[in-house]
């Protein structure tokens, strides 16, 4: 059982504790989600199953895209709707004001991840040291942030449709928004809807029961892949590449680079790495029975 499941999570659990339900509903172990989405956010979770987790970090750069609901004059310790409400501000600013904020925060920029995310300090993730009341240097990182939309503002509410690179916080954006418009902001609701070319609309709700059958959604092992250049081999190729050999690749591709391997049958064998000098070297290969 080999390839990738696109979850709906629903509100309220987190991402690891889909991976959890997963294991115990398709009875197997090797499962992995590819990208955390917090307990309060909602949408596409893509998770790897068997094989294919061996792909998952080859999807780390792929663009995001998120839909988002606002609320001006309130900050919490977690940047959303279920923390500590730690300070209020006064709302005084106009749509058009806001539509201003926005377009300004468009383009690449350095963001300083939040305490309460996934990403880990000796060992543990920040919000486990937050929660202790620990608080602790948190390097900016390059991310940028293709386009904002401004679906809806009303009574100190804004719905957004943000579309941004891997790496970027929602929350922290949120925030952003209000310091610009000389208020607060916090996050009330949030849902991904896609993942690099992936879709909302090819997503599958997450089980509730063990007795419920979703194998049959199981994508192959390469669906999330597509982002990638196509490398086809011949026999004698596919033969020294299987014994972890680099092979001269004369065929014509987009780019050099990582891209996928295939035999000549069409069957999916993993990834490579294409150089300038049409080496063509293995990376991470699915074993074959």
């Amino acid at each position: 059982m080999n390839g990738f499941l696109l979850i709906d999570k629903p509100k309220g659990v987190t991402s690891a504790n889909c991976v959890y339900q997963l294991r115990k509903i398709l009875g197997i172990k090797k499962i992995g989600h590819c990208g955390t989405l917090d307990p309060l956010a909602t949408g596409l979770l893509p998770v790897c199953i068997g094989e294919a987790t061996k792909f998952s970090s080859f999807m780390s750069d792929l663009d995001k895209t998120y839909e988002v609901d606002i609320s001006f004059g309130l900050e919490t310790d977690t940047g959303d709707i279920d923390g500590e409400i730690i300070s209020e501000g006064i709302n005084n600013f106009s749509e058009i004001d806001l539509k201003r904020v926005l377009e300004s925060l468009e383009g690449p920029q350095t963001q300083t991840p939040p305490m309460y995310s996934a990403l880990k300090n000796k060992g543990k993730p920040l919000y486990w040291w937050a929660r202790k009341g620990v608080f602790l240097y948190r390097s900016e990182r390059n991310i940028t942030i293709h386009k904002i939309e401004l679906m809806e503002f009303r009574n100190n509410l804004a719905k957004l449709k943000v579309f941004c690179s891997k790496g970027t916080y929602i929350r922290s954006l949120a925030e952003s928004v209000g310091r610009a418009l000389l208020t607060k902001a916090t996050v009330i609701s949030l849902r991904r809807l896609s993942v690099g070319d992936i879709k909302a609309e090819d997503m599958v709700l997450m089980p509730k029961e063990e007795s419920s059958d979703i194998s049959s959604s199981i994508l192959p092992s390469d669906f999330l892949l597509k982002h990638l250049s196509k490398a086809v081999l011949n026999e004698e190729d596919v033969k020294k590449v299987r014994n972890g050999q680099s092979i001269y690749y004369n065929a014509q591709l987009e780019k050099e680079g990582l891209v996928r391997i295939y035999t000549n049958k069409s069957l999916f064998m993993g990834i490579g790495e294409l150089y300038s000098s049409n080496k063509l070297s293995p990376r991470r290969l699915i074993a074959m029975n």
